[in-house]
C-alpha cells in the first residue's frame, strides 16, 4: 500500500474518533431527556481514560526506574583479550545499503582501514539498490578487489525479508565465525574489531557486543541537535541501565559484532517485523546468550537532516518494536532461561513504543471532558495528575542525565525541544503501533540522511499536513472550550506544530528543487 493511502486511513480512523467526540460533546444538549445513555457512555469513556493514563504512568515509572539503575549501580567492565596475530580469526564485514550510493566510497574506506589482518577479513557490500546507486558499489567494489581485498558484491533483484533477507544471503556465502555489521551512514574506528571480537573471545557466551552510536552531524541544526540528545540518552542512560542490571542489550542494528554461532542458534535473521536487530537479539536471549555493551566505544554516524527523514524513520523503528512485542511476548514469558523479574521489565522495554497510540487516545477521550460534555471523576483526576507528573519528570531526568553540553541554556532548549518533537510525532507513530497491532505490513523504508528525496509534487506538498492540522485544529478546540487547558496539552500543540510545519518546509524545499521556476 502506497504511503498515500496509508495517510487516508489514518485520517479515517482519527476523523472516527473525532467524531466520537463530537457525539460525547453533544450531550450536553439532550442529556435532560436522555439521562441514562449519557451517564453510561461517559463512564465508559472515563474508564477507558483511566485505563490508558495508568498504562502511561507504568511506562513512565519504568523509564524513571532506570534513571535510577543508571546514577546507583556500579559500572560493570567487559574482557578484552588480546590473541596473537596468527590466532586472530576470520571476520565477515557486512555492509547493507539500499539506494546509498553517496556513502558506499567512504565506508569502505573506513573498513579497510580496520586494524586485523587483510587475509582473515571479508567483506560484503549487500547492495539492493533500485537506482543508480548500485553502479557506483560495482565501482567501488571493482576498484577493491583489483587491489586484492576479500570483498564482494550481492545484489538482490527481490528484496525478500528486506535489510534481514539481505544479512541471511551473505551469511550463506561466507563461513566466517564472527559477523561485523554496519550501516553505510556509520564510520567505524581502526581498533573496532580488536575491542570487539576480543571481548567475543574472552567471553564465549556473549551472542554480539554493542558499540555505542556517537553523530558526525550533531550541530548542523537544532533537529539534529534534539536526536542527537535522545540517542545519547538511549545509549548512555538506558543501555547503560540495562546492562549494568544484567539485563539484555538490545542489537541496534548497526555498530556491533555478531559470533555466527548465536544468530544460527537463535534462528537466523527474520524478516517478518521492520527491527529484525531487536527481534533477534532477544530470540538469541531466549536461546541462552548473553550480550555485551562497550559504550566507550563510539561510531560516528549521519543523523536525517530533515524532519521528514526523521518522521520516517521513527514510525519504522515505533512499528517494529510493536511487532516485535506481539510476536516474542508469549515466547518471553514462557522461557526458562529468562529469571522471572526480567521478564516484565523486557515486556515493558518493547511495549514502550505503544505509549504513543495510548497518548493519542488520551487525548481523543480527554476532549469531552475539555468541552464540559463529561466530568472526571475523583479517580481519574487523580491518576491524570499521577501521570503528568511522571510522564514530565521521568523524561527530563532521562534526557538530561545523557550530559550538560553547551551549558545549561543549551541543554535546557534540547531537552525541551526533545520533548515536544517527540510529542509532533504523536499521530505517526500511532499509527505504526496500531498497524503493528493488527497485523498490517508495509515496506522496510530506509532512513534518508541528505535532505534530497523523491516522490510525487503532490505528495511533497502534503508533507506535515496531518501534524499540522491536528496541531492547529486541537489548539482551536481548546481555546474555544476552555484555554487553561492549553498549558495541559501545550508540549502535543506545540510539538504538532513544529513537526508539521518542518515537514511542510521540507516539502516545499523539494518542491523547489525539482522546479527552480515555480
Amino acid at each position: 500500500m502506497s504511503e498515500t493511502d496509508s495517510r487516508n486511513k489514518l485520517l479515517k480512523f482519527f476523523a472516527s474518533f473525532a467524531l466520537f467526540a463530537v457525539q460525547l460533546a453533544g450531550f450536553r444538549f439532550y442529556h435532560l431527556t436522555d439521562m441514562q445513555p449519557m451517564l453510561a457512555t461517559e463512564l465508559t469513556v472515563e474508564l477507558l481514560l483511566t485505563l490508558c493514563l495508568v498504562i502511561l504512568a507504568i511506562f513512565s515509572f519504568n523509564l524513571a526506574l532506570l534513571i535510577l539503575a543508571r546514577i546507583l549501580t556500579p559500572k560493570r567492565r567487559l574482557a578484552i583479550a588480546t590473541p596473537e596475530e596468527a590466532a586472530l580469526p576470520r571476520v565477515l564485514v557486512q555492509l547493507p545499503l539500499f539506494n546509498e550510493g553517496e556513502l558506499v566510497e567512504r565506508i569502505l574506506t573506513a573498513v579497510i582501514a580496520l586494524d586485523w589482518p587483510r587475509d582473515r577479513l571479508q567483506i560484503q557490500v549487500l547492495d539492493d539498490s533500485i537506482d543508480g546507486s548500485l553502479v557506483l558499489s560495482r565501482q567501488a567494489v571493482a576498484a577493491l578487489r583489483q587491489g586484492g581485498v576479500e570483498i564482494e558484491l550481492l545484489h538482490r533483484v527481490q528484496r525478500t525479508a528486506f535489510k534481514a533477507g539481505a544479512l541471511a544471503a551473505g551469511l550463506e556465502r561466507s563461513d566466517a565465525p564472527y559477523v561485523a555489521i554496519f550501516d553505510a551512514d556509520f564510520i567505524p574506528p581502526p581498533d573496532f574489531l580488536r575491542k570487539t571480537i576480543g571481548t567475543l573471545i574472552a567471553e564465549p557466551n556473549l551472542a554480539y557486543v554493542q558499540a555505542r552510536w556517537a553523530h558526525l552531524n550533531r550541530d548542523e541544526s537544532l533537529l539534529t541537535r534534539i536526536q542527537a540528545r535522545l540517542l545519547d540518552s538511549h545509549f548512555g542512560v538506558e543501555q547503560e541501565a540495562r546492562w549494568r542490571l544484567g539485563l539484555p542489550i538490545p542489537f541496534n542494528g548497526t555498530c556491533g559484532v555478531w559470533r555466527r554461532a548465536a544468530i544460527e542458534d537463535a534462528g537466523g535473521w527474520e524478516g517478518d517485523t521492520l527491527t529484525e536487530d531487536l527481534d533477534l537479539s532477544l530470540r538469541a536471549r531466549l536461546r541462552g546468550w548473553r550480550s555485551g555493551y562497550l559504550k566507550d566505544l563510539a561510531v560516528p554516524g549521519v543523523l536525517p537532516v530533515s524532519a521528514r527523514a526523521w518522521r520516517v524513520q521513527q514510525f519504522r523503528w515505533t512499528k517494529g518494536f510493536v511487532q516485535c512485542f506481539v510476536k516474542l511476548i508469549p515466547l518471553i514469558w514462557a522461557s526458562p532461561a529468562l529469571p522471572l523479574w526480567q521478564k516484565p521489565i523486557i515486556s515493558l522495554q518493547i511495549a514502550q513504543p505503544l505509549a504513543f497510540l495510548l497518548g493519542t487516545v488520551c487525548v481523543l477521550l480527554g476532549l469531552p471532558f475539555i468541552s464540559g460534555a463529561a466530568v472526571a471523576g475523583e479517580t481519574l483526576s487523580r491518576v491524570a495528575i499521577v501521570t503528568s507528573i511522571l510522564g514530565f519528570a521521568a523524561p527530563i531526568g532521562f534526557l538530561t542525565l545523557a550530559g550538560i553540553r553547551g551549558g545549561a541554556r543549551e541543554t535546557t532548549l534540547e531537552v525541551l525541544g526533545a520533548l515536544a518533537l517527540t510529542s509532533g510525532l504523536l499521530l505517526s507513530n500511532a499509527r505504526g503501533g496500531l498497524e503493528a497491532l493488527i497485523g498490517y505490513r508495509t515496506e522496510f523504508v530506509r532512513t534518508p540522511k541528505a535532505r534530497a528525496q523523491t516522490g510525487p509534487r503532490a505528495a511533497r506538498w502534503s508533507y506535515g499536513l496531518i501534524e499540522l492540522s491536528a496541531g492547529l485544529g486541537l489548539l482551536g478546540f481548546v481555546l474555544l472550550e476552555q484555554p487553561i487547558a492549553a498549558i495541559y496539552l501545550a508540549m502535543v500543540i506545540s510539538g504538532l506544530l513544529g513537526v508539521g510545519t518542518m515537514q511542510m518546509l521540507d516539502g516545499f524545499a523539494l518542491v523547489k528543487q525539482a522546479d527552480p521556476q515555480h
